[in-house]
């Protein structure tokens, strides 16, 4: 299994705005380009596949789920929330691209599970080609509007990181603020 990013989300789940009132720099735009860095990390950290912290897709992005063969039965699509399947395509046994479009698709819009697939009523999935990726599934995931607590959690990692840039300090530093961990583990995607 291989996942490929195809479209991000458009636009930063933090603003500038909101990162520089968080850490206390609205009077000056020295530090904007850095705090724009820091959203984009912070988001990085917890956004996306692993070895990201939520194994969520955050802001709606669309992705590519790359298998060598159809499984027996269902099709888990990770990243959830699921917002669509848009394409299933594969590679036929004769070496010809095929595709299919009378799926059934499930957890769309679940904000706990994943999503998944199955092949029409009554059917299986077809036989592909024995190569690697022969199969690829384009699907939508991530939250319309993304939940306040992810949010929260980004702005407290940009804080964070802001106030303390290096490793090294007279005090102990954690890898993420205690606050970030109690507001996304609720969260956390585990894949079964």
């Amino acid at each position: 299994m291989a996942l490929k990013l195809v479209t991000a989300a458009s636009a930063p789940l933090v603003s500038i705005a909101a990162a520089k009132k968080h850490v206390h720099a609205e009077d000056f735009t020295d530090d904007d380009a850095y705090l724009e860095a820091l959203v984009a990390t912070a988001t990085a950290h917890i956004d996306g596949p692993e070895p990201a912290w939520l194994g969520r897709a955050i802001g709606e992005q669309q992705w590519e789920l790359r298998l060598d063969k159809f499984p027996t039965g269902c099709i888990r699509l990770p990243l959830p929330p699921l917002q669509s399947v848009d394409a299933v395509s594969y590679i036929k046994s004769d070496g010809t691209s095929g595709t299919i479009t009378d799926f059934r698709e499930f957890g769309v819009d679940s904000r706990i599970g994943a999503g998944f697939i199955l092949p029409a009523y009554d059917a299986a999935w077809p036989d592909t080609r024995n190569e690697p990726e022969a199969v690829r599934i384009t699907f939508t995931a991530g939250y319309a509007d993304v939940p306040p607590v992810i949010k929260r959690a980004i702005l407290l990692l940009v804080g964070q990181w802001y106030n303390n840039r290096e490793d090294a300090a007279e005090i102990k530093l954690t890898e993420m603020p205690t606050g970030v961990d109690a507001l996304i583990m609720p969260l956390r995607f585990w894949p079964s």
